[in-house]
């Protein structure tokens, strides 16, 4: 039966839950040595929130413990529901007693004995009653440091009472059920405050230090570390041994989740298939599951709660797409090429949130260039920046670099820099190959991805339907334009049938000639037009700079005189925004090109359609008309002069 959504509940073997991720090997090598460990023994299983250790302690717990002839009595304490809504010393004070209280259900200890056992513990930790008040008057997580110092030094004769009283009680126990030894699971340390954890640890260490036991904690080493920055500072070259050295001294074996081994492959066609994303035919098709796979592995990776986020992301957008009505801009795509583009932006939505922003913005992402980096507010390269990432593959693209900066400015996408170039290169190639163009095919499809994201501060996002809009827009504006520039009115026509992202208005005979964009996206709760041509103005040579190329020619004079008409003509046009002159030049095949650029920015589509607003939108396009035939006359006078050269 279809599901809409998958369980996010760890891998439950008891219920004859299967391995999705391939990670038996693992756990049965855990289980091997547990089964021929000296204790007493601390195991730790190390991973980041949602990499499936609950899951591998489920499977130890069944292995060690709940079948029949089982070799160990289990013990299993989640520490977050002991921490929620307590201070951190009640949090501490409640999971050793949860332990005790645990430990002697199993050995059948009478009340009045585990009574016994519990006031041991707690006359030992009478000497903290100051420090306990102290911490509930500071609210200061630091505090619980104190309250294990305090137990440590002046409960001693309790410490020794109680792992003596129940090193018998354990020794007893065993030998009565025939059983090896006790197994302690501790679930959840990397969800309760750092400092509480680390104090936890170590009072675990001072009480639970026992022949016949072993300790299997999941835990994320870099909570350690947070948790010990009260005592050591911030982790540093200089005092990274001391922090090594705490881990050490509890941890004898760490453990680290193998989750770069982890097989998704299996695990993501099942799963798509069974949120009704992919049909069986998408299924069997070896090349795109495994483009499915390298997207994961390059974004979300193969932490199973992350992707277990993505396909519920997935499956949300199908039963909201599955209501509307096909839209003329998306059915001529390929099937698997949508299927796949969508799969790609969603991935980039969870995992690399800034960098969807920008895809949001400026979808054409191979075309990504400097006045991209200056809306963005990205810092410039220096030059050995730039000598050093020309001579990587994966940033030597003008829009790799822009992508760079963009990585510089956020830790974590600094660290994911790559494999966020290698995943923008392979959608790149996916759509190219398909013979569709990059900004029409993500304008069409990061829309569906909208409902899904997550963002502090979001205005709230503008729902229209691109292509019908700037269709219906466009129909509008041919008229008038027609009117605005009557010497034409007879070449002014629509290039191009399709209307996806972009809608093409031609001022030529011929496509391809005189024409400009017409581009819209969602801007701040609003809708942003924008208008856009380029011109192919002079050939790079030897030259650094367009002005460079052009005053070589002759022409310098007509250059500057452009410049200043384009860059005051704006101002003419109330509402309306442009690019200076030489914010938008890139080099393409040994030429300089030049962007013109103006857009309008209206609270929604319908205030487009207002007449006042079409006639304004026509002039504005006519005289950007006007600009492109003075370009293309000094063009062809650059060109003569290099010809003749």
């Amino acid at each position: 039966m279809i599901k809409s959504s998958i369980t996010d509940n760890p891998r439950n073997v008891s219920l004859g839950e299967k391995d999705n991720f391939g990670i038996e090997p693992f756990e049965k090598g855990l289980t091997k040595f547990i089964e021929n460990s000296n204790t007493p023994i601390t195991i730790a299983l190390q991973g980041e929130w949602g990499s499936g250790k609950t899951s591998l302690m489920n499977s130890l717990k069944r292995n060690l413990s709940d079948d029949v002839g089982s070799k160990y009595h289990a013990v299993w304490l989640n520490t977050w529901e002991y921490a929620l809504m307590k201070d951190a010393s009640t949090t501490l004070i409640d999971i050793v007693t949860g332990l005790i209280e645990e430990t002697s259900r199993i050995a059948k200890l009478d009340e009045a004995k585990t009574k016994q056992l519990l006031n041991t513990l707690w006359s030992g930790l009478k000497d903290t009653t100051k420090v306990i008040a102290k911490v509930a008057l500071n609210n200061s997580l630091s505090g619980a440091g104190a309250i294990v110092d305090t137990f440590a030094t002046e409960g001693k004769s309790s410490i020794s009472a109680i792992r003596t009283e129940l090193e018998m009680i354990i020794a007893d126990c065993i030998v009565k059920d025939s059983k090896q030894g006790f197994i302690f699971f501790i679930d959840d340390l990397d969800r309760i405050d750092p400092p509480v954890a680390v104090q936890l640890l170590e009072l675990l260490k001072n009480i639970f230090t026992l022949s016949n036991c072993i300790f299997v904690l999941a835990i994320d080493y870099d909570v350690v570390i947070k948790g010990l920055e009260p005592k050591f500072g911030k982790l540093s070259e200089q005092n990274e041994r001391e922090f090594r050295s705490f881990f050490d001294k509890i941890i004898q074996v760490p453990f680290s989740m193998p989750v770069s081994s982890y097989e998704i492959d299996g695990f993501l066609k099942e799963s798509l298939v069974s949120i009704n994303y992919i049909n069986q035919e998408n299924a069997n098709n070896k090349k795109l599951i495994s483009l499915f796979s390298e997207i994961s592995n390059l974004s979300v990776g193969t932490n199973p709660r992350a992707l277990k986020r993505l396909l519920n992301s997935l499956s949300l957008i199908g039963c909201i797409n599955s209501f509307k009505t096909i839209s003329q801009e998306n059915e001529h795509l390929d099937e698997e090429l949508e299927l796949l583009v969508n799969f790609a932006l969603v991935s980039i939505q969870i995992a690399y949130p800034p960098v969807y922003r920008l895809l949001s913005l400026h979808s054409a992402f191979e075309k990504w260039n400097e006045n991209v980096a200056l809306q963005m507010n990205l810092k410039q390269l220096d030059d050995q920046s730039i000598a050093k990432l020309n001579n990587s593959e994966e940033f030597d693209d003008e829009w790799e670099k822009v992508l760079f900066r963009l990585c510089e400015n956020d830790h974590y996408l600094k660290k994911r820099a790559l494999s966020i170039s290698r995943l923008l290169n392979t959608l790149k190639k996916t759509i190219e190959e398909k013979g569709e163009s990059i900004e029409d095919i993500i304008s069409s499809i990061i829309s569906l991805s909208s409902v899904t994201n997550l963002e502090a501060f979001d205005k709230p996002i503008i729902d229209y339907h691109r292509g019908n809009f700037l269709k219906h827009l466009r129909n509008l504006i041919l008229p008038q334009l027609r009117n605005d520039l009557p010497k034409i009115k007879k070449l002014i026509d629509v290039q191009g049938k399709r209307v996806q992202s972009n809608a093409y208005i031609k001022f030529t005979a011929k496509d391809w000639g005189h024409c400009i964009k017409l581009h819209s996206h969602p801007h701040e709760g609003e809708v942003r037009l924008i208008m856009v041509s380029d011109k192919w103005l002079a050939p790079v040579k030897n030259h650094k700079s367009i002005e460079s190329s052009v005053k070589e020619a002759g022409y310098e004079n007509d250059l500057k005189m452009l410049e200043e008409d384009y860059n005051s003509y704006i101002s003419k046009h109330a509402g309306f925004s442009a690019s200076r002159f030489y914010d938008h030049i890139f080099v393409r095949e040994g030429c300089f090109i030049l962007d013109i650029y103006s857009y309008l920015t209206l609270p929604n589509i319908d205030d487009f359609y207002n007449e006042e607003n079409v006639k304004r939108t026509s002039l504005v396009i006519a005289e950007m008309y006007t600009f492109l035939v003075r370009l293309e006359d000094l063009k062809k006078n650059v060109w003569a002069y290099y010809k003749m050269k």
